[in-house]
């Protein structure tokens, strides 16, 4: 699982800009807080959902564990999220 996860701070440090904004509430779970910072990039979120979940699949892991790795983080920021998942 490790590095399902590490492939997926790596995706979206790629994608996100440092000290990107996001419009989450800063309760909301790492989930929200990397899916409401890439908002507006025309399917970004499901490309990089199908990928995630395929790999996660791949590593012989339910597809769904990625995403609750993402729920289950609470980590303030986009920056905090992407060092807590990565």
């Amino acid at each position: 699982m490790g590095r399902i996860v590490c492939l997926a701070g790596a995706a979206f440090a790629l994608l996100v800009p440092a000290g990107a904004a996001s419009a989450a509430s800063p309760q909301a779970s790492c989930n929200g807080v990397l899916v409401s910072s890439v908002a507006g990039q025309a399917g970004l979120v499901a490309a990089l959902t199908r990928e995630f979940h395929a790999e996660t699949k791949a590593a012989g892991l339910p597809p769904g564990s990625f995403d609750a790795a993402g729920a289950h983080a609470h980590a303030g920021g986009v920056d905090e999220c992407l060092a807590a998942l990565g």
